[in-house]
């Protein structure tokens, strides 16, 4: 049958609009990279090389000579780090590590990272990444969480090693330095000058399964100590390669990587990528706002990373006439914010933003491909299609108060609608690679904490991820806040992420950490803010902003004005210590601001006084 002109015409709009509405093109670019990255990891399963330095040693095995890092100005070759990693395995195997066995890692953003890293797993073991950042009981209790016997070092962390030597050496480790000259009484350098670099032998990685773990990777602890996250090869083989095919990497790609390799945004969202197709990594020993773009124009970057507040400290440098002046296609990462991410991407030029959500011990991921202003700071995207071939991300009814899923009269959670904020949880199939959920290393409380059961039928089981999200009716999720930073204030809820975000555009707010505080006497938590300001701040005209903008239950009751952010190692703003010295003058050291009436006063002892004996009004 012969379609007349006029009605084949008139189809073409009409298929775009439905097409649009279900929004099949991105739907249909998510499929496919999915296929293609589930392809790819069966291939790995039938050929038997399922460990991560499997991917490594193809792009070795193709373009051995080829630019593989570059550190401060020096260049390595896929050889030279193939080489240097087989000496860390067989100084390994000298030393009596096993197939099995874990080996800590404490060191900074160097090739030996990536060295000893490769090393160690290619001797079938496993690397305990751990933050360089931690001293004190926070590094002693990563320390034995690992249950590993030997620690890595880098020279320049031997300080903190020295300030729990006693306890870590009680753990029974035995302590080895490597990446520089300095010398420790307590550790013996790695001496690899006498270690062949001649292939580790083959046997010890074979028949490497989905669920055999490649790192511990602990989380930032912002919500206390860290807990180690089992970071299997079937995550390290199979995201990456999903994200390499979804934001369009090549061997022609230079990425640029600032963030700590002991995380697994920069060690697996950054180094593992770039072994999936042979793309060049420019390593940076730490991000510095200063010197980023610098670093980025010299190495000719194509590729940046970001995360947590990373993109609001370089918009808050001063503005050059070579903010735009970089080779920079895509900038990939997570957590930046939607008051920040139309300001970045108009003042540095940056084509395509691939905001991802995924977590080091979740099920599930999802990225938001982004080149304009529809979908401007959604962390996600999921389209009809799209939800109907994966129905595993479903955001729930939660429950503040008690931080507990609403379940309806039958006992199953309850799906919100479109738009409405709940917990997001991803399903855990043990048969699936990427959704099997591997816990917590010693912390089997932490890890069943984590798991909701019988959340839809008899049986099934969903990572609790701890984020509050919603989703929109076209698809995009929008990050709301973490489990426990909502709460209750005049019987409403408030959300520290929503009141950051209004309180950041005020443009004397350099940086915002929105939280609640309890008052004795008081029913919920009253909001207070960290502001870290310009010293043109005028704190009237910013209550009346805040007024302005926010219902009244949402504006801050208290402002603590401090000189700088405490951050994580990952660039995630630290809450804790903030909520647990709460609004009392004397345990907190800053100067600190209440709201009195429509005007932030100057609050000491005798307004705290006022306060907790309930003749302020609030």
């Amino acid at each position: 049958m012969v379609v007349p002109l006029p009605i084949a015409v008139a189809a073409v709009p009409a298929a775009m609009y439905v097409g649009s509405k279900l929004s099949l093109p991105q739907d249909l670019r998510l499929i496919r990279c999915m296929v293609a990255a589930k392809l790819a990891y069966k291939n790995m399963e039938k050929n038997d090389t399922i460990n991560l330095t499997y991917r490594f040693e193809e792009c070795f095995r193709k373009n051995p000579d080829r630019e593989a890092l570059v550190f401060e100005g020096k260049s390595y070759t896929y050889r030279d780090i193939q080489l240097a990693s087989n000496k860390v395995g067989n100084w390994l195997l000298a030393k009596g590590i096993k197939r099995g066995d874990i080996v800590s890692l404490f060191m900074l953003n160097k090739p030996e990272f990536i060295f000893c890293w490769l090393g160690i797993n290619k001797i079938g073991a496993t690397a305990a990444f751990i933050n360089t950042n931690l001293t004190g009981k926070p590094l002693t209790h990563s320390l034995r969480t690992a249950t590993s016997s030997m620690l890595l070092m880098d020279t320049e962390l031997g300080g903190s090693v020295g300030d729990s030597l006693e306890e870590i050496q009680q753990m029974g480790y035995s302590i080895y330095s490597y990446g520089g000259p300095e010398m420790f009484d307590f550790a013996s350098p790695m001496d690899l000058s006498v270690v062949s670099d001649a292939n580790t032998p083959e046997h010890l990685r074979r028949n490497t399964t989905a669920g055999d773990i490649a790192m511990l990777i602990y989380t930032s602890g912002t919500t206390g100590l860290p807990k180690a996250g089992r970071f299997a090869h079937s995550r390290a083989a199979g995201g990456p390669m999903f994200w390499s095919k979804y934001y369009h990497f090549d061997d022609n790609d230079r990425i640029y990587v600032a963030l700590p390799l002991y995380h697994s945004a920069g060690s697996v969202l950054g180094v593992v990528l770039s072994w999936m197709s042979g793309a060049t990594v420019i390593l940076a020993r730490k991000f510095s706002a200063t010197h980023f773009w610098d670093d980025v124009r010299t190495n000719r970057a194509t590729v940046i990373q970001y995360i947590g507040e990373i993109c609001r400290y370089l918009l808050n440098t001063p503005e050059s006439p070579l903010d735009k002046a970089h080779s920079v296609r895509l900038a990939h990462g997570n957590g930046m914010r939607p008051d920040v991410w139309t300001r970045f991407r108009d003042r540095f030029g940056i084509p395509l933003i691939g905001e991802w959500y995924a977590s080091t011990e979740g099920t599930s991921a999802m990225a938001n491909y982004n080149t304009g202003p529809q979908g401007a700071g959604a962390i996600g995207f999921r389209g009809t299609l799209a939800n109907i071939l994966d129905k595993g991300l479903k955001i729930v009814k939660f429950d503040i108060q008690t931080e507990e899923l609403v379940r309806d009269k039958n006992g199953w959670c309850i799906q919100c609608a479109p738009g409405e904020p709940g917990e997001l949880l991803t399903l855990i199939d043990p048969a699936e690679p990427t959704k099997s959920f591997r816990g917590y290393h010693e912390n089997e409380s932490a890890s069943n904490k984590k798991v909701a059961k019988n959340v839809f039928k008899a049986g099934d089981q969903y990572f609790r991820t701890g984020d509050i999200l919603r989703q929109d009716s076209d698809g995009y999720f929008y990050f709301g806040d973490r489990v426990g930073d909502t709460f209750r204030w005049k019987s409403e809820n408030v959300s520290t992420a929503e009141v950051s975000e209004v309180l950041s555009s005020y443009p004397d707010c350099i940086e915002v950490n929105v939280y609640g505080v309890q008052i004795p006497g008081h029913d919920g938590r009253a909001g207070m803010a960290a502001i870290v300001s310009k010293s043109t701040m005028d704190w009237d005209k910013f209550a009346t902003y805040a007024l302005k903008n926010l219902p009244r239950y949402s504006v801050p009751i208290f402002i603590r004005k401090v000189p700088e952010m405490e951050i994580t190692g990952t660039f995630k703003q630290r809450k804790v210590e903030l909520v647990n010295e709460g609004m009392d003058p004397s345990q907190v050291s800053d100067e600190m601001l209440w709201l009195d009436g429509h005007s932030y006063r100057s609050f000491k002892a005798a307004e705290h006084q006022r306060v907790v004996s309930g003749k302020a009004k609030l």
